[in-house]
């Protein structure tokens, strides 16, 4: 049995990697186009990430970006980037504290979004349409910048824990209102590669996944429909687009934290009403409208609490947009008259790898990796050609 996760070729700017560079992830400050705004000025002229991406803020302009995506994207490669081959270890420090991960690749014929029972899997239900757009900046771009975040279970740590302080210094930056991050380059992966095998064994026999995609699923199921693509039409780089850039974090280290994603309902004066009257349990959620805040019953199971609330939020077929932090739902309510909003509960680590195995997935957007500047941001990416891993 081959690994899921595995080591290869990655790049980073030539001469080191500035605060320009690194950008958060686009999924990130979708209400806010004027936070996007101002990284555009931030960056100035810059090599940055930012120029790979389209950020979701501005996801209607997509078509109009993929030229200029295209074109930086071959610069950077010739001019901007040089490449290295192994691993990452990472430290962020970031608002709740300090947690370790490591960026490596994992192979997307064991990756399936849908309900099943590959080794990695996502946590929460796939929506297709949400593929295109992320698949048609694939397709322009020869790089792969990633902001995926993938958890294991690994309980006696030994896959990243024994890594940490080893490696030759790549980088130590600030990010952009994101904290600190230091990436460490590991080449010697024979000690990594042992545990990941190991984990993927232990696993299997558990009935269990090895994977689970923490952050970032439609990102990655984006790249799988890429590889898919270039595996069918026969073209070359389907070697290298097999294994996608990721960072693999330990869910059960103290860094590792869920926090809730909030919804926010635009233009149904009723969605008040219908979440009142159909929501039933021992739990609560709280419902914002302008600055005032109002309790409601809800099952007491955050998973069952999401699953009821999204049911009438898609049923109402209205605006919907899921936010990440109290403060900036709460900022949003208040601004806009016609903002319904909902305060979500925390989901639980524990259980969830046993969760996912039982269920499948959680309901679309149940958890966040904490705040959006505690994110992965882009900084490592990966030439998309016809050399393989």
């Amino acid at each position: 049995m081959s690994n899921c996760l595995v080591f290869g070729r990655f790049m980073l700017p030539r001469g080191g990697v500035g605060s320009a560079w690194s950008t958060i992830a686009c999924d990130q400050y979708t209400s806010r186009p004027e936070y996007w705004k101002a990284e555009e000025e931030r960056v100035g002229d810059e090599p940055s990430a930012l120029r790979l991406i389209c950020p979701e803020a501005f996801l209607s302009e997509v078509s109009d970006r993929l030229s200029g995506i295209a074109a930086c994207s071959l610069d950077y490669v010739k001019n901007v980037l040089v490449e290295y081959k192994g691993g990452v270890l990472v430290k962020r420090a970031c608002s709740h504290g300090t947690r370790y991960g490591l960026v490596c690749l994992v192979d997307l014929e064991e990756y399936d979004y849908r309900t099943g029972d590959s080794p990695v899997r996502a946590t929460e239900g796939t929506v297709t349409a949400r593929i295109p757009p992320r698949l048609a900046v694939r397709k322009a771009s020869a790089l792969d910048v990633s902001h995926v975040i993938c958890l294991i279970d690994d309980s006696g740590c030994t896959l990243i824990e024994p890594l940490i302080g080893k490696g030759e210094p790549l980088y130590d930056i600030s990010l952009p209102r994101g904290g600190r991050l230091e990436g460490r380059l590991i080449t010697d992966t024979s000690a990594p590669e042992r545990a990941i095998a190991a984990l993927e064994s232990e696993a299997a026999e558990a009935g269990k996944p090895f994977v689970l995609v923490g952050d970032g699923n439609h990102s990655l199921a984006a790249a799988k429909a890429l590889y898919e693509k270039y595996k069918a039409e026969g073209d070359g780089r389907a070697a290298t687009a097999r294994y996608a850039l990721v960072e693999v974090e330990n869910v059960r280290s103290d860094g590792v934290i869920f926090l809730p994603i909030h919804r926010v309902v635009y233009g149904c004066p009723d969605i008040a009403d219908r979440l009142e009257e159909n929501l039933r349990g021992d739990g609560k959620v709280t419902l914002v409208r302008s600055d005032v805040g109002v309790k409601l019953s809800a099952p007491s199971d955050p998973a069952e609490a999401y699953a009821a609330v999204q049911k009438i939020i898609d049923e109402s077929g209205a605006e919907t947009d899921y936010i990440h932090g109290d403060g900036e739902l709460l900022r949003i309510c208040a601004e806009r008259s016609d903002a319904v909003g909902v305060l979500m509960p925390p989901l639980g680590k524990d259980g969830l790898f046993a969760y996912i195995a039982a269920h499948g997935t959680l309901p679309r957007k149940s958890f966040s990796l904490g705040e959006a500047e505690d994110k992965r941001y882009y900084v490592e990416c990966r030439h998309i050609d016809d050399k393989g891993i």
